[in-house]
This record gives structure tokens, sequence and C-alpha cells, in this order.
């Protein structure tokens, strides 16, 4: 972002300088051309571990461009996009009645599943939001509770600067706090590995983790896949979103069309996104 701001400064007290100055600025004419193609992309994080995937496939097919993906937040794009800071906002979320404006559109690109998994030994068919909430906190902490087994209930979770760790605050705890007694990992394997060696272990882990090491438990009845995800059945998912404006560059409307292509879609589907566009 600096260095296109720094490049328009440039141009404008070169402007200043007279003519000829600006007139030499014909000799370099890749200088222009290459911040012209400079597309620039901000906000949410957990959609940007799946947008950077597509960063070289795209580079590959327009070798003039250059790529610059950084974080912030949806909110923190969002804005960056309507001021005219960047060129393509990440939300995992779409826009909000407050948000909305005739000049952004906004596209889904992929969706995330974040299932809630035990021992494939645990003999609990379905749990609900709410119990799951009392589990994560430590109200309920005995399977017998859930008519299960009389065993303490062992709460695994990721350390606090996972992405998928703050989906689970917000949309499972919703502002409370996870049991002191939880036992965090750095990693999704390390968790998926710890439960797979717990009978009564409990966690929670995205699509692409799912082994069968593990079992995913049903959500209100509902068990993850593509169909419930894509039906909006399964309670816990996160849509993720490109937002453009309509009177943004080509190129920036160029990339969300690369994002559902057929290759785009296949690259998001390997890293364990749902499919949703052919």
């Amino acid at each position: 972002m600096m260095e296109r701001r720094q490049f328009l400064r440039n141009i404008g007290i070169v402007a200043g300088i007279g003519g000829a100055a600006l007139a030499g600025l014909a000799v370099y004419p890749y200088v222009i051309a290459r911040a012209q193609k400079e597309l620039m992309i901000s906000g949410s994080v957990a959609v940007s571990r799946f947008v950077a995937l597509l960063s070289a496939p795209f580079v590959e097919k327009n070798p003039h461009v250059k790529v610059a993906i950084e974080g912030g937040g949806s909110l923190a794009g969002l804005t960056a996009l309507d001021n005219g800071g960047i060129d393509l906002a990440m939300m995992s979320r779409d826009l909000s009645f407050e948000e909305f404006n005739l000049d952004l559109q906004s596209h889904l690109i992929g969706i995330e599943g974040v299932a809630i998994v035990t021992h494939p030994g645990l003999s609990i068919k379905s749990i609900s939001i709410e119990q799951l909430s009392d589990i994560f906190e430590g109200i309920i902490s005995n399977w017998k509770q859930l008519g299960g087994p009389n065993e303490k209930i062992h709460v695994y979770g990721r350390n606090e600067g996972s992405t998928t760790r703050a989906f689970i605050e917000d949309v499972v705890l919703r502002g409370a706090k996870f049991t002191r007694d939880i036992k965090v990992f750095d990693s999704a394997a390390g968790m998926s590995d710890a439960i797979t060696d717990d009978s009564f272990g409990i966690g929670y882990l995205t699509n692409k983790n799912i082994s069968d090491k593990v079992k995913a438990v049903p959500i209100n009845d509902v068990e993850i896949s593509d169909k419930t995800l894509l039906l909006k059945l399964y309670p816990l998912s996160r849509d993720m979103f490109l937002v453009t404006k309509n009177s943004g560059s080509a190129l920036a409307k160029d990339f969300v069309k690369f994002s559902l292509s057929t290759q785009g879609q296949d690259i998001f589907v390997k890293h364990g996104l749902t499919q949703v566009s052919r």
C-alpha cells in the first residue's frame, strides 16, 4: 500500500517541477505499467489463508501483476476498500444492511465448516449449540450429563492466535470464556492426535483437518457435509467473501472471476473449502 502511495506522491512531485521532467518518465513506461498492475487485497485473516493460495497461479496467468495480501479484519478491509486504499476486501461474513451501498458487490468464493470432534468410540450421537457452549465453558463437565459414560470431559482447543478458535468463541461461546481446564495446541494436527488418544476428549477442527481418526459429532442432529453447508443447515460454518467496487479496477474483477473459476475452486476445495461455483 505504501509503495503505491509513495509512487503517486513521486508523480505529483515530478509534475510540479515541470513538463520536461514529467516527459522524462516516458523513458521508463514499465514503471507506470507496474503501478497500474498492482493488486492490493486486505481484510479477514481467515479468508486470507485461502486467497493467498490463488496469488501465484493468478500471477502466472497475468505475469505483469503484483499481488499484495494483508490481514487486518473484515471491517478494516471493507473500510480500506471504501476509502480507495485497496482493490479487494476479504470478509468472513457478508455485508450488513448498514454497510451495503450500490457501489459495493460481495462475492461468495467458498464456505468453511468447523466440526466438533471426539474420539471415534464415544457414544454421543448429537450435541446442541447450547450444550457445546456449556461444555467449552466447563458448566457441563461429565459425559454422563449428555447421556454418555460417567467420565470427565476433556476439552481441547487451539492457541489464541487461531482464527478457528476465534470463530468458536464468537459463534458458540458468544463472549463467554473457555474453561480453565482446556488443553491448548499450536496446531490442528496436534489437537487431532491428542483426541485420537483420548476416549473422553472433545475439540474442533475445520473441514481440511477432519480424518478417520476422530468422529465429527452432528450439531443439532445435522452432520457436517458439503450439502449441509451449502444449504445453510449446519450451524458451524463461515462464508468466505471477496468484496469489490463496481467502479473498481478490471484487475480486481478478474481476480474475483479467477477465484470462482474451475481452477480457483479446485484450489479451494483441495485446501478444505466447500465449492460454491462450477
